[in-house]
Order: structure tokens, then C-alpha cells, then sequence
């Protein structure tokens, strides 16, 4: 891949924008990146992430600086690689917490970019009457009004096929990616493993060389991330990545052994009861953020959660006789709020039950969740989490109730 070494001549980069407005800022931080000082190198690469992912939002220039940042992760002797990739993945994915939570498919980002390019202003405020109209309750209807005030149809319609355009950018350089994984570094293959995980399209080329990273990493934080990445990256697993994963579980340092519970948990449709229990394990031991893990910052217990909450329906069972065990031995120094939260998730994930609902008409499951909740040492955390699911919010009413 040729090197872009004087981005003034590629781009006109007064015709493209940043968050703050003409991109020419540009070409003086691109060269920065590559400067022999490390604090111009960091205030330049800090200050790119700044004006292309303001705020999550990405921009015309978001896709445009994604070649040279490419061309840096590709050239063995740039220095700090491994920050053009953590740049390279917020241009792609944004606020990497939301694209967590909401998993939105590139392809459905892609069509959808296409079919509203064409679409006219009177068009576009059309579609948002109907969308605002389409609420399903008085209060998001309010909330979508209020964006509408603040918000513009043409601007939202532009932010949309950046953020496609930006993350495409830089899904061009997967191979360069999977290249920097064989890097002498560590901190370039935690990193390019971290990118990595944000193109399932590309599981075909991902998949088999994650596999082998994880099974051949010497590094447990490289190997930490390359588990959670193959998960999100590779959801469909396989066999080889499957086996891979299962061999760092046994690890004896727990970021790396909660990380392969963590992709083994994703990937598998029907995790078992002993995966489930870990990953609990991971949820109420992973208290502090975990150095140098990549994603949400170090907090895996935010990610066994997110995990957590995409489990299949059956699994529940499990999940509740674990939470039931492990609420049966909490002691007074558990986090109560969150093993409750944790077991009320479980067994009411559509949330709140109807109106006139009694304890008889719930399934088994369900009715077994609730006596633990009342045998646990957990109680104390129990009135505001009950009534969320319009329970009894009292341990004498919810008592009666069961017993009725």
C-alpha cells in the first residue's frame, strides 16, 4: 500500500469537514503522527479524534483520513501504530458503548444511507412526522418532538452516510489489520485485535486469524482482547475458534479467563451452566476497570452485562438457579442491587408483568426467582426493583402475594 506522505496534494481538505468546520487542519496533524516526538505524536492524534468523532458523530473528514491512518497501522517502522488503530476503530464504530448496545448492521446502515440520498427535504420531514407519530408511548413521542426541535433533516441524513462512509473507510483496511497482528509490539496487536472486532462481514478473513492469536498470544491482555473480539467480530464462531477460546478459559489470570467466557458466552447459542456461572462470576467480580483492556474503557463487568442481556430465553433457567445460588451466599458486603438486578433481568426480561397478573399464572422459572428473592440476604435493595416490574415492593406484601 503506497504511502500517503503529503496528504495536502490527495484531498482538498477545505472541501470536506470536521466537527468544527473546513478540514484544514488536517494535513499539519498528519504529519504530526509521524513526527519523533512522542507529545506531538499523542496532542496530534488526540486532537484528530476530537474533530473526527465529536461526540460519537462522524463527518465528511471522518472517511477521508482513514487511508493515511491505514498506511500508518501497514508501515512496520511508523511509530505509534498502535494509536492509529485506536483512532482507525473510533472513526469506525464511534461511541464504542452505543454500537455495543444497539449493534446496528452495516449492511442495513448502508441501504438505508442509499434510499434516503435521493429522498427530497419534503420527503425526508414526511418520514419524520410518521416516525415521530409512530412512538409507542406518550413519552418517546415527547422525547423524538424534543430532537425534532433541535435537529434537521438534511443534517441528519448527511451524519448518516458519514458514519457508513467513515466505518467503510476503514474496513478497507482489514488485512492490514490482521497483518499487524503478527507486529513485535504488543500494544499493535491489542489494538489491531480490538479493530478487528468491529467487522462481522469480514468473519471469513477475521475468524481463522483471531483464532490463532488467541491460541499462540504470550500476552494475557492481547489475549484478553483477541476473545472478546472474535466474539464480536466472528459470531458465528466455528470450531477452531470455539476449541481456542475453551483453552484460555482455564488461564489462571481472570481478565484473560473472563474474557474467554465472555466470547465463548456470545458465540455458543446454548452457553451451559457452568459458562453462565462464570460469566456472573465476571459480572459481580470485575469491580475495578481492567489496565490496558480495550473495550468500554476496562470495564468488563459493563460488557459481561451487555453480554448477559443477550442470552437466549433459554437460558433463563440457568440463569436464575445461578443467581439463586449465589444470592443463597452473599454475605453482607454482596452489591444487592446489582445480584438483584441481575435475577429480576433474568426471569422478567419484557419487563414490567400486566396489570391483575397473580403469582400462579407465572411460570415456574419466574415464580422460583421470586422466593429466592425473598429467602436471600437481598431485600434491602428489593422495593424500587419490584415495583419496575409492577411486583409487590414490600418483602410482607410480596409474601402475601406469593402465598395468595
Amino acid at each position: 500500500m503506497p504511502q500517503r506522505s503529503v496528504p495536502a496534494e490527495k484531498v482538498d481538505w477545505s472541501s470536506v469537514s470536521h466537527a468544527y468546520g473546513p478540514a484544514v487542519e488536517i494535513p499539519a496533524l498528519l504529519r504530526a503522527v509521524r513526527s519523533d516526538i512522542q507529545e506531538v505524536r499523542q496532542g496530534a492524534y488526540g486532537d484528530l479524534v476530537d474533530l473526527l468523532v465529536h461526540q460519537g458523530s462522524r463527518f465528511e473528514a471522518s472517511a477521508a483520513v482513514a487511508p493515511y491512518l491505514i498506511d500508518i497501522v501497514a508501515d512496520p517502522a511508523a511509530p505509534d501504530r498502535f494509536a492509529a488503530c485506536q483512532v482507525l476503530a473510533a472513526i469506525a464504530v464511534g461511541d464504542e458503548s452505543s454500537w455495543l448496545s444497539d449493534r446496528p448492521d452495516p449492511s442495513d446502515m448502508r441501504a438505508e444511507a442509499q434510499r434516503r440520498a435521493s429522498l427530497s427535504r419534503e420527503e425526508l420531514e414526511a418520514e419524520h412526522r410518521d416516525w415521530m407519530a409512530a412512538a409507542p408511548n406518550e413519552e418517546e413521542r415527547s422525547a423524538r418532538e424534543r430532537r425534532a426541535e433541535w435537529g434537521d433533516v438534511e443534517a441528519d441524513r448527511d451524519e448518516q452516510r458519514w458514519t457508513i462512509e467513515a466505518y467503510d473507510a476503514v474496513r478497507v483496511g482489514v488485512p492490514v489489520y490482521v497483518a499487524a497482528l503478527e507486529a513485535s509490539e504488543a500494544a499493535v496487536r491489542l489494538y489491531a485485535a480490538h479493530l478487528l472486532a468491529w467487522f462481522p462481514e469480514e468473519e471469513g478473513l477475521v475468524g481463522p486469524v483471531l483464532a490463532g492469536l488467541i491460541r499462540r498470544e504470550p500476552d494475557p491482555v492481547v489475549a484478553a482482547a483477541a476473545c472478546v473480539a472474535a466474539s464480536l467480530g466472528c459470531p458465528h464462531g466455528g470450531e477452531a475458534l470455539i476449541d481456542a477460546l475453551s483453552n484460555r478459559r482455564g488461564s489462571v489470570n481472570r481478565a484473560e479467563r473472563w474474557s474467554a467466557v465472555l466470547g465463548l458466552s456470545r458465540i455458543l447459542s446454548h452457553p451451559d451452566r457452568s459458562l453462565v456461572r462464570e460469566l456472573y462470576e465476571c459480572l459481580f467480580g470485575a469491580t475495578e476497570p481492567v489496565p490496558y483492556w480495550p473495550f468500554l474503557e476496562g470495564d468488563m463487568a459493563g460488557m459481561a452485562a451487555l453480554t448477559i442481556a443477550e442470552l437466549t430465553p433459554g437460558v433463563a433457567g440457568d440463569r436464575i438457579d445461578v443467581l439463586a445460588e449465589t444470592a443463597a451466599s452473599a454475605d453482607h458486603t454482596a452489591d444487592a442491587f446489582t445480584l438483584l438486578t441481575a435475577l429480576l433481568d433474568a426471569a422478567f426480561p419484557d419487563g414490567p408483568i400486566p396489570d391483575g397478573v397473580g403469582f400462579t399464572d407465572l411460570t415456574p422459572t419466574r415464580q422460583r426467582a421470586l422466593w429466592t428473592v425473598l429467602s436471600s440476604g437481598v431485600m434491602s435493595a428489593a422495593p424500587r426493583l419490584l415495583s419496575r416490574y409492577n411486583l409487590p415492593d414490600s418483602e410482607q406484601q410480596l409474601r402475601t402475594w406469593c402465598r395468595a
